[in-house]
């Protein structure tokens, strides 16, 4: 039972506490420049949102006589590759 008693009382005093704060913030809030300070603060930028790699390939690789030769489906492929 006197714990009960103990922690209601901790609760009280610290709703207490958190409410003279509340107060406190509130009159330095209207004690400033009116409506000169941004309520909202800025969120920072999101990041730039990132390419998808595609499953298939761009290109096909063949190999002859010991050379690579790549064949690529169209012209903004190879641009791609490069």
């Amino acid at each position: 039972m006197d714990v009960e008693v103990k922690q209601r009382n901790r609760r009280r005093k610290r709703a207490q506490r958190m409410q003279a704060q509340r107060e406190i913030n509130k009159a330095d809030h209207l004690d400033g420049d009116s409506g000169d300070e941004d309520v909202i603060q800025a969120k920072p930028p999101r990041p730039p949102n990132r390419r998808k790699k595609s499953k298939e390939p761009l290109c096909e690789e063949d190999i002859v006589e010991g050379f690579s030769i790549l064949q690529f489906r169209s012209y903004e492929d190879l641009e791609v590759s490069v």
